[in-house]
């Protein structure tokens, strides 16, 4: 074995490995000096809720369940708190919480999981998280009491099914190679989370239930795989990842095994000003193009192509044509060595369809055929619209429009911009901008705020959400009284959406039913998708980055959301009436941006320049 692929000598991995960025693991052996290790306030926040659920729960669980359950001190030290979990385990006690478990040398893995649960001569894991981990569904989601642990003691919690969360599953698949290793491990494969429902939702390990890319069969691009499965090969890829990087370190070795890619969990990483020193020279990265996927950075790369400007010289056409179904590739490799008045429908009689979207782009020959790009061929249908994304961005415009992207936008003689505001916990601002275009005098225009600042359950968070339906109720009657048209804006209406069917599941059905009619009107509008269908930057689409490129700011200092849980944090535990008015001034600046951006597109967004489609 090479020293790059020798992983004995990498540390002892945690839990969080398998499901943590590569180039993470890969910068802390070669740069950790560049981790910025100050996390931000929402992400401190929602650890020290994390830690103050679990002590809070155990505590009270712990005295109903009396000798059946130990508790290892947080404050032993490593050795001592291995020592007293392994005696605990030899002993088979019921529960063993906080326990820390001997080190799996020869597989590199160290773990300490938030319970321990014996069960048929062994251990289960089970994991704490402060977060919901049912849904409403059909069918049932096998659940237990956790004063009642046992798998055998499971019972079907029908009208539920489980939320998949594949990073805890992968966690408790760590904590399961652990136990194996050492002899601890219960024939069982089954593996627990408890959530905010507090009880233990189970995970069949050995499930195959994760859709992964499909390398071993030629005919199938993916194949959904156990949570084993998938932990094994992230794992180990993992373990050769460090085990390059120490040997880099060192001078030896053939040289790091991964390079950056910008990804949805950049911009909370403490590495992410780091690799921005790579991903931004140039005309940046291809990763920094908006929906760029791992296996399409990695298939352009592959083909020696890294920077935006490189991807904006690809050929539109042909990507598009991919995109319209149509095989390209297998088109052009049929037609060499034919001649060039050949029929392009003789290459595939029976495939009419792309027969047809040929003959509509112009091409009814073998020579037709010419004008198509082989080497965009090879990317599919997806990358039509990351072109179109690239040109945007090395453009001179802030904003484009997209191709045929002419129509104009939903407008409405009575307009309600809607935006929430949200803690894991749930909803307990919900904040409404009314704006009367017929200047009848009759609404009452402007911002008002449906909140509560009382500790968040299912009987405060339904005070706002009520009182918000029939505002809206009453608005929307009234215009139709007057025979004015009506509609509701929101960004990005999955969030809004998600919230409002949740909390009205709980009222009960005739709510349930107003709210899907609601969401489900023609009234309803979520305008980031709007703004999406007609228009592109070559970057995000958040309400943070558009609205300023319609002139709007917001009149509090450092507008997002990771501020506003923490200013939450103060306005519930500390009655901070500064932070109050700073969460309501934060919000109001929210309904005011998308006002600010519909009222752009229809006085500006025809104007702007057509991204090139040759």
């Amino acid at each position: 074995m090479s020293q790059q692929t020798d992983t004995s000598r990498v540390p002892l991995q945690g839990g969080y490995i398998a499901k943590e960025c590569p180039v993470v693991i890969q910068n802390r052996l070669t740069v950790p000096e560049a981790e910025v290790r100050d996390p931000a306030p929402d992400a401190l926040m929602r650890m020290e809720a994390g830690i103050q659920f679990e002590a809070e729960l155990v505590a009270r669980l712990a005295v109903q369940a009396g000798d059946s359950w130990l508790l290892v001190p947080q404050e032993l030290d490593r050795e001592a708190a291995q020592d007293l979990t392994r005696s605990a385990m030899e002993a088979e006690v019921p529960v063993i919480h906080n326990g820390f478990l001997e080190p799996d040398r020869v597989g590199r893995r160290t773990g300490r999981p938030d319970l321990l649960v014996y069960h048929r001569g062994g251990y289960l894991p089970v994991d704490i998280k402060h977060r919901i981990t049912l849904d409403a569904g059909t069918g049932g989601a096998g659940v237990s009491d956790p004063l009642t642990p046992e798998p055998d003691m499971m019972e079907t919690l029908e009208g539920w099914v489980r939320r998949p969360n594949k990073d805890d599953a992968l966690q408790l698949a760590h904590y399961r190679r652990i136990l194996q290793a050492l002899g601890r491990h219960s024939e069982s494969t089954l593996a627990g989370i408890i959530g905010k429902e507090e009880t233990i939702v189970w995970y069949d390990l050995e499930e195959p239930m994760w859709i992964t890319p499909s390398t071993s069969d030629p005919s199938r691009k993916t194949k959904k795989r156990s949570t084993m499965e998938v932990y094994d090969f992230e794992f180990g890829w993992r373990l050769k990842i460090a085990a390059a990087a120490l040997s880099f370190r060192e001078g030896s070795g053939e040289g790091l095994l991964v390079e950056p890619m910008w990804c949805g969990d950049c911009p909370g990483c403490g590495f992410a000003n780091y690799c921005l020193e790579t991903l931004d020279r140039g005309s940046g990265d291809a990763s920094r193009l908006p929906g760029n996927t791992y296996p399409q950075w990695r298939r352009l790369r592959d083909n020696g192509i890294r920077e935006r400007a490189e991807v904006a010289t690809l050929h539109y056409p042909t990507a598009a044509l991919s995109k319209s179904g149509v095989e390209v590739g297998f088109f052009l490799d049929a037609a060499v060595g034919l001649p060039d008045d050949t029929p392009v429908a003789q290459l595939r009689p029976k495939a009419t369809k792309q027969n047809t979207e040929l003959a509509r782009a112009g091409i009814r020959t073998v020579g037709d055929l010419g004008s198509l790009d082989p080497l965009t061929a090879r990317f599919g249908g997806s990358i039509a619209n990351q072109i179109l994304e690239a040109r945007a961005a090395v453009g001179d415009a802030p904003v484009y429009r997209r191709p045929g992207a002419n129509g104009p936008i939903h407008r409405a003689d009575v307009e309600i911009d809607l935006d929430m505001e949200n803690m894991n916990e749930g909803v307990y601002l919900w904040g409404a901008l009314l704006t009367d275009r017929t200047g009848t005098g009759v609404f009452h225009e402007g911002y008002r705020d449906f909140t509560t600042w009382e500790p968040l359950d299912d009987r405060s968070e339904q005070v706002p959400f009520q009182d918000l339906l029939e505002w809206l109720r009453d608005q929307e009657d009234l215009a139709r009284s007057r025979e004015l048209s009506f509609a509701v804006f929101v960004w990005h209406e999955s969030a809004e959406n998600t919230q409002l069917r949740r909390i009205a599941r709980r009222a009960g059905t005739a709510i349930e039913e107003s709210v899907e009619r609601m969401i489900g009107s023609d009234s309803w509008v979520d305008l980031k998708k709007v703004f999406d269908a007609g228009w592109i930057t070559g970057g995000s689409s958040s309400l943070k980055t558009i609205a300023p490129l319609s002139g709007h700011s917001w009149e509090v200092d450092d507008p997002g959301g990771g501020v506003a849980m923490a200013r939450y944090s103060e306005a519930v535990i500390t009655d901070s009436d500064e932070a109050r008015t700073w969460l309501l001034e934060y919000n109001r600046g929210d309904v005011e941006a998308t006002r600010s951006i519909r009222e752009w597109l229809t006085r500006e967004g025809h104007l702007w320049p057509e991204v090139g489609t040759h």
